[in-house]
């Protein structure tokens, strides 16, 4: 048994007053180095990971390729177009959409709807250059420039109604308060393109045209943006379907091929005897080769996964020594 409750009396204590910017933020995010914690001790830090898409904003240049750059659907259409809405809170996430038709949002973070944490900790007041979640350095005390709040979303009450239904927008915001806050939004500057990032020049994007590019771009050929896939079953299945559909339409030439043959004019030609040989060749060894290059992609990823695997609880042991976890 521990030597004393791990937390104290107050914490339960509903009249205890809460630091308003407590009730704000959410209850503990993950660093760099994998733990959870306050994210009221280094809110620029918090800011950084909950806000900042570094990944999308490294392939900036392609991202027309994943995905047009005009302001994304409102949710209605989302809903009619029989898109499943999934809230996730990881902001390269957002307005990414899968081939199963599944889009990720992120909800609207209540910090964003606050004026006096603006003013506090997004308002930039000189050059805006923090670096980024996973650099080395430390961040200055210049505010970073956030001004995205994908109000482009929720155009008409219906989509606020969905958004509300899917947890997307805060509870205590109304649809008045709402007109008023995308009318500032739309007289302001707020909205020029010189001062959002520029991923949110695009809407939404395809996640496998994300893999397809980080693939190409980083050699990140076995893990690409975001793969969907969490088991090696899956893996295999996603290999292995269009090998199937493959050798299915294989088994449709030979029976054709066989009929051909029967008839007078194809079994007397040599080029349709050597075509059928060859391809009889092929549809021998063809799916035999596939299978192998499957189980060979398959251990490729399987032992690198291990070696990642094992570096990353190296480096966690040595962290959490240090924190004294």
């Amino acid at each position: 048994m521990p030597p004393q409750a791990p937390f104290g009396q107050e914490a339960l204590d509903r009249k205890i007053a809460v630091d308003p910017v407590t009730l704000l933020l959410p209850a503990s995010f993950r660093n760099r180095q994998h733990a959870l914690v306050n994210p009221t001790i280094d809110i620029q830090r918090f800011l950084q990971t909950d806000l900042l898409v570094p990944r999308l904003n490294q392939i900036h240049p392609y991202l027309w390729l994943a995905g047009r750059p005009v302001p994304p659907q409102p949710l209605n259409y989302l809903v009619a177009t029989s898109r499943e809405i999934t809230v996730d809170e990881r902001i390269d996430m957002h307005m990414v959409w899968e081939k199963s038709r599944r889009i990720h949002l992120k909800p609207l973070p209540q910090y964003l709807l606050d004026h006096h944490f603006w003013d506090s900790h997004l308002i930039c007041r000189g050059p805006c250059c923090i670096p980024g979640p996973d650099s080395d350095q430390p961040p200055p005390t210049t505010k970073e420039c956030t001004k995205e709040l994908s109000q482009s979303l929720i155009r008409y009450k219906s989509d606020f109604q969905i958004a509300r239904t899917h947890h997307l927008l805060p509870e205590n915001l109304d649809w008045e308060t709402w007109l008023r806050l995308v009318q500032h939004l739309l007289e302001s500057n707020a909205i020029n393109p010189k001062n959002i990032n520029p991923r949110y020049l695009y809407g939404e994007l395809r996640l496998s045209r994300l893999n397809k590019i980080y693939a190409i771009r980083h050699l990140q050929v076995f893990r690409g943006y975001q793969f969907t896939r969490h088991t090696y079953g899956e893996i295999f299945r996603e290999y292995l379907t269009p090998l199937t559909a493959a050798t299915i339409y294989v088994a449709l030439v030979l029976t054709a091929m066989q009929v051909g043959l029967a008839t007078t004019r194809l079994n007397n030609s040599p080029a349709f005897q050597n075509a059928s040989y060859g391809f009889t060749a092929f549809a021998i060894l063809g799916p035999l080769v596939g299978i192998l290059l499957v189980v060979l992609i398959w251990a490729v990823q399987f032992i690198t996964n291990l070696i990642e695997t094992c570096q990353f609880n190296r480096h966690r042991s040595v962290d959490i020594e240090r924190s004294g976890l």
